[in-house]
């Protein structure tokens, strides 16, 4: 879910160097005032002042064909033929893991070792592969809940659900098409967050470079205290180890589905992975039975999460330094107002970063006929082509269309409802310079603690 009310202040995020255009002050506050000093800091002098910690693994496993028939010998019959698939693409052999793992290596540690209660090995192992087979399978839709189950529910958790609660569409756009990227892009790494959030450490760790989180080694540290991140510095100071994990519900929405799931709704690999990136990006206050988050320094909305904080989870998850660079004017009655930027630019952002491997997850907007923005969604660009005529497109996922397929969208259609867009750092010129919109939420959303306290 794209959360426009939280952001709607924020403006001119990206200027091109080589154009004048105007800024207002308000665009240009630097709230986070850095000390000159603190700029100077860097792992190597930290050293002296936090301690370090390591990880030391070593895990024994069987030959590859010995994991091949452990694994199949928990699947069905069209589950063995899409592992089979797997294996001739060579997916069961990508280790674009953090630790290094393969997709094989994981699907064995799922089909082996203990689940969380009330989910089953081959249950897991089957939703893992399907996703991997297809990824454009996963969604966001979360599955009702029957009278009788929520009561169950509310009996073991003590939370009496509201209505909302059994919804089956989600704000979790956002994190979805994060999911849908580990499967599309780095199927070792998706495979590898499956396998640790339904064990029973219920929690996966990712090693992140801190020069990935911020430039200022300082300000990286700032980041990871406002967003109540549990890490650990490793041994060789330039990385820490963040822990990701799910809040405690998602393990009852995770048996809700694997007991009770319609087709086109979540699996319960579904449930864990949207639960535990939202929970990172709410600062670690998600609820996945009512799908709400508490609001905090930089959302004043309970529900999904702003640009600001899909950015920091996309950093840490996918492993690429990403700007969210975004494109459209909004007033304070979120009103649209101009274009940070030209269509070109936008598209050529968009192209480069594709040209990279990576895919590009844009908040998109609604726009009523008035010009005032009513709601946004968040879907993933993957490929770009042009027909005969010369006319662009976008190919594009959407976790919530009920499809199972890509789909297309006109360039000149798309491009002037482009919201935001998380932009590889690598994928932007030179001369386009930024202005993080984080630094301005932190403000606003301070503005308006103050204005509640004194009213």
């Amino acid at each position: 879910m794209l959360n426009i009310k939280s952001i709607s202040n924020t403006e001119k995020v990206l200027i091109n160097g080589n154009k004048k255009k105007s800024v207002s002050k308000k665009a240009n506050t630097q709230y986070f005032s850095m000390p000159a000093e603190y700029k100077k800091v860097t792992a190597e002098n930290l050293k002296g002042y936090i301690p370090s910690f390591g990880v030391n693994k070593n895990e024994k496993i069987p030959s590859i064909s010995k994991q091949y028939k452990i694994i199949e010998s928990q699947l069905d019959n069209i589950t063995k033929k899409k592992l089979k698939s797997l294996e001739a693409r060579g997916i069961l052999s990508n280790n674009d893991s953090n630790d290094g793992s393969t997709v094989l290596e994981n699907l064995y540690k799922i089909a082996t070792e203990p689940r969380i209660k009330g989910l089953s090995n081959n249950q897991i192992i089957t939703e893992v592969i399907n996703s991997l087979y297809n990824p454009f399978s996963i969604t966001q839709k979360f599955g009702d809940i029957s009278e009788n189950t929520a009561k169950e529910i509310s009996k073991e958790t003590g939370i009496t659900l509201p209505k909302s609660a059994e919804r089956v569409v989600s704000s979790c756009c956002v994190v979805a098409s994060m999911e849908f990227n580990l499967a599309h892009k780095k199927p070792a790494e998706f495979t590898r967050f499956a396998n640790g959030l339904s064990g029973s450490e219920y929690s996966v760790d990712k090693k992140v470079k801190m020069s990935d989180i911020d430039q200022y080694y300082m300000s990286s540290l700032c980041r990871l205290k406002d967003f109540n991140t549990e890490y650990k510095i490793d041994k060789d100071w330039e990385n820490i180890t963040v822990k990701i994990k799910p809040d405690r519900n998602a393990i009852v929405r995770a048996r809700v589905q694997a007991s009770n799931r319609d087709p086109g709704e979540r699996s319960s690999v579904d449930v864990l992975i949207q639960s535990a990136l939202l929970n990172l990006g709410s600062q670690n206050t998600y609820n996945a039975l009512t799908d709400e988050r508490q609001t905090g320094k930089y959302n004043n909305d309970k529900n999904g999460l702003t640009d600001v904080e899909k950015n920091f989870v996309e950093n840490i998850v996918l492993g690429v330094p990403k700007i969210s660079v975004v494109y459209q004017q909004l007033d304070e009655n979120g009103y649209l107002t101009g274009y940070n930027g030209t269509h070109e630019e936008t598209k050529q952002h968009i192209l480069k970063s594709l040209e990279q491997g990576q895919n590009v997850i844009i908040g998109y907007t609604h726009i009523d006929d008035k010009g005032q923005i009513d709601g946004g969604h968040e879907i993933t660009i993957i490929d770009y082509k042009q027909d005969n005529s010369g006319k662009g497109y976008f190919i594009c996922n959407d976790t919530d269309d009920e499809l199972d397929t890509p789909i297309q969208i006109e360039e000149d259609k798309l491009i002037p409802l482009i919201h935001h867009a998380g932009i590889s750092k690598s994928a932007l010129s030179k001369d386009d310079v930024i202005v993080e919109p984080w630094r301005e939420i932190v403000l606003a959303f301070q503005e308006m603690l103050k204005a509640e306290k004194n009213a």
